[in-house]
């Protein structure tokens, strides 16, 4: 089963930010994809997520896998921390 959740980032995306976000998304075992744009990106590969640079605006988390619901919960609970931070 597919969870999804869709997160609003309201700041340019840092390579800090992404860096992160790749490290916490290789902490599980389901396969995660962020799609942006009509783009689908490797959520657990740097290279393809570098894509994120500078980006603001919706982004969509797919986890599919045994700790999917874990993941994308995790994974838009991170986003939400970098946004207040850029607050």
């Amino acid at each position: 089963m597919a969870y999804t959740e869709t997160v609003l980032i309201t700041g340019k995306v840092t390579m800090a930010f992404i860096m992160d976000f790749v490290k916490t998304a290789n902490d599980f075992t389901s396969y995660i994809i962020v799609e942006v744009d009509g783009k689908r990106l490797n959520a657990k590969s740097l290279l393809s997520m570098g894509r994120l640079t500078g980006h603001f605006g919706p982004i969509t988390i797919i986890a599919t896998g045994p700790d999917g619901e874990n993941a994308a919960n995790h994974l838009k609970q991170l986003c939400a921390g970098v946004q207040k931070k850029s607050v």
